[in-house]
Order: structure tokens, then sequence, then C-alpha cells
């Protein structure tokens, strides 16, 4: 098709539209749906009968099947390019690592940005799925959200069970930082860690739904968390993490992490 064609098409894609969801309407019902005038019903309808998209029948202004499937296309595809804007900086930090985002796949999803006012509302949103869920796997490049730490540790010796990859400095910092609850939290037998030292953004697998998260550069907040329950979301997110967690490395195979005593020590007791 041609690029003017193109365009033209989705220029008028609310008649489509309309007429898609109605099944049928008359010139003065689209004037009202569409708050256009009588000439630009008109001109769009007049244009879009002279591509067999749409005929008159008893009346009415309906789809032709070729305007059906359209109008359906057009209808997915301004639901992809909101759902891109929506989750840039996932799709960033996807391209920044050669990670393929299905954008599709989180059509329908919730985003939670982080605001001037409230810039823990993306690790609220994902702490309310850990509270939910039984068990929790994931990645994620950044140290965990000090307010959120004892609660994540209550929810893993009380059971949830946790298979996390982290960076090895981060994990380095939460066992010299919290030498007990590490030591409480392996002895669970509820956790299970691995590192890896280029994870692309945070991923979350819970029971119920699967979240991905990027994290601010100056602040190291989580400035962006999509959450959703579709299952090509699932599938997408367990390839991406069964990936990852397939080249991370046992705490003890790290160079970084190997000569640690606090770490010969929690692998010992598990």
């Amino acid at each position: 098709m041609e690029t003017e064609r193109l365009i033209d098409l989705v220029r008028r894609a609310p008649v489509l539209d309309a007429l898609r969801s109605t099944g049928g309407m008359d010139r003065r019902e689209l004037e009202r749906h569409l708050g256009v005038s009588k000439s630009t019903v008109h001109r769009f309808t007049r244009a879009l009968r002279d591509e067999d998209l749409v005929e008159r029948s008893a009346g009415e202004f309906v789809l032709t099947p070729l305007g059906e499937v359209s109008a359906e296309t057009l209808a997915e595809f301004e639901t992809t390019i909101e759902t891109a804007w929506a989750v840039a900086p996932v799709l960033e930090a996807a391209a920044a690592h050669d990670v393929q985002f299905d954008v599709a796949a989180f059509a329908n999803a919730t985003v939670t940005t982080a605001e001037p006012g409230n810039p823990y509302r993306p690790v609220s949103r994902f702490m309310s799925l850990v509270n939910e869920t039984e068990t929790l796997r994931g990645l994620d490049p950044a140290s965990i959200n000090p307010l959120h730490l004892d609660e994540i540790y209550e929810r893993i010796v009380d059971g949830m069970r946790t298979d996390a990859v982290f960076p090895p400095e981060v994990v380095e910092e939460l066992l010299r930082t919290n030498p007990e609850r590490a030591e409480h939290a392996f002895a669970s037998g509820n956790l299970a860690l691995r590192v890896h030292d280029d994870l692309p953004f945070g991923l979350t697998l819970c029971d119920d739904r699967v979240g991905v998260g990027v994290y601010g550069d100056e602040t190291g907040l989580l400035r962006t968390y999509v959450d959703t329950d579709a299952p090509a979301a699932r599938e997408w997110a367990e390839a991406v993490y069964t990936s990852y967690r397939e080249e991370a490395a046992e705490l003890t195979d790290h160079a970084d992490l190997a000569d640690l005593e606090s770490v010969a020590a929690l692998v010992g007791d598990t």
C-alpha cells in the first residue's frame, strides 16, 4: 500500500472503528458520534466507499469484509503504538542489551511510573504483587529498596519461594549489611540466589502476573514498572528469565564472591 493511502486510512480510522463497534450507522449518527459536520462525514464515507471499505445497507453505512479486516488491523496498530509509548523506558533498556521485547504482549498492562510528588509509586506496585504471591522469580540489576527489605525478608522466611538473579555487587552488599537476615533467609530453604554481571532490567515472575521494571540512572529508584497477567507476556518473561538464569553463576563460582567467608558459610549451611 502506498504511504499516502495508508495515511489517509489512518485519518479515517475513527469512522471504521465506529462502524466496527456498532455494526452500522447512518449519516446523522456518525456526525454525532464523531462530533463532525455533515460535509466531513460525506467526504470520509465517500473515500472509504471508493476503497471498498464501506457500503450502504438499509440506510446505514456498514463495513465490507475488507473494511472489517482493515478496522481490526488499525485498532491493533493503535493499541501497539500506545503501548510502545507507555513502555518506552523498557524498550530502551531491552534494546541496549539486545533483548527482544514483545510490545503486543503488554498491550493491556498496568504501567506505573514515578512522579515528582510520589517517586515510590513503581516500587509500591511491585510490592503489592510480592504480597500476593507464593513464589517469586526474577532478575534485578539494582539493590533492594531499604524501605521494603524487611518486608521481603519476612515473606521469604514465611514461605515465599524466591529464586533471583542479581549483579554480584548487589549480593555482596546484601551479605555485608544484612548478614543475619541473609543467614535466616538461606536457612529457610526458600531463597536461591545467582549472580550475573549484565542484567538488562528488573523482571519479576509472580504466581499470577509478570512485571518489568526500569531504574533511574541518577536515583537508582524504580522509575517505571509494567505488569500484566497476559499469557503471551508470561511466555516472554519465562524465556528471558530462563536465559539469564542459565548464564548466571552460583555465588561460590563468581570471582568477586567466592572468597567471601559469608558466602562460603551460607552455601555450606544450605
